[in-house]
């Protein structure tokens, strides 16, 4: 079922050189049933089974909080901080190497949601930058898109990244990305000269706070799309005051693609 703001929809008129893509990745390029990027690293196979036992611990306590919005920001906030830093630390504890990282990436069966890939394959061929901006592990995204064959140069990926030596795993030492601080930061000189001067931003995210993404200052010519599949019926309100775009039912970008073509 798809929910859209049309009096939003019809202030934007879009060709290729007029706006870029700034995109979340976990339910939002993947299918909501997939596992998180965090998770693709839970495989006992590869893994250690305590740092499995220990991450799903982390997930029983902090991920409702994730998905409660009758907390205000600020509060959530340190919530997530906290979340995030202790499953980082448990990559360390627990000795994740490279190669284990690979391995479960290759043998996870991530889905992506339909058409995701045709979708890249248009905007890579029109030339339209896309920024990745994800709470996840950068590492992951990078693979599954390899794996996909949509990893393009038109393609820049925030996130939180794991660095090796060789196999073997590296401190942790840049800013934690968590659902609730991530927004476009630290682009590349040359990237951020692609989208200088875009009159327009497409976004797509599957949480309210996913709209961070972008500058307040930036929403008015911004059209979001939230892919809403959890908690339907709770949240759908809030998601459709927020989101100028809501698709639920397990949506796919050919539905994206068809909302678009009024607009181009």
């Amino acid at each position: 079922m798809v929910y859209i703001n049309k009096d939003k929809l019809s202030k934007f008129s879009l060709n290729k050189n007029n706006f870029y893509v700034v995109m979340d990745f976990d339910s939002t390029i993947t299918t909501s049933d997939s596992l998180g990027s965090w998770s693709v690293l839970e495989n006992p196979n590869f893994v250690n089974p305590k740092l499995i036992e220990e991450s799903h611990k982390l997930i029983e306590k902090y991920y409702p909080i994730e998905l409660d919005y009758t907390l205000d920001e600020k509060t959530k906030s340190v919530y997530m901080q906290e979340w995030y830093t202790k499953n980082m630390e448990l990559f360390y504890t627990y000795g994740l190497t490279n190669d284990a990282l690979l391995n479960c990436v290759k043998n996870s069966n991530i889905k992506f949601r339909s058409g995701v890939e045709i979708f890249f394959n248009n905007l890579f061929n029109d030339n339209i930058p896309v920024i990745i901006l994800s709470a996840g592990i950068g590492n992951v995204i990078t693979e599954l898109l390899k794996l996909h064959n949509c990893f393009y140069d038109n393609i820049h990926i925030i996130s939180n990244f794991i660095k090796f030596n060789n196999n073997s795993i590296l401190p942790f030492t840049d800013k934690i990305i968590h659902t609730s601080n991530k927004c476009i930061n630290s682009l590349p000189i040359d990237f951020n000269n692609k989208i200088n001067n875009k009159e327009y931003i497409l976004l797509f995210g599957d949480l309210i706070e996913d709209l961070k993404m972008v500058s307040k200052e930036d929403l008015n010519r911004t059209l979001s799309f939230g892919f809403l599949e959890k908690n339907v019926s709770q949240n759908l309100e809030l998601y459709k005051k927020d989101f100028d775009v809501v698709l639920t039912n397990n949506s796919s970008f050919y539905d994206v693609q068809d909302i678009l073509k009024t607009i181009i």
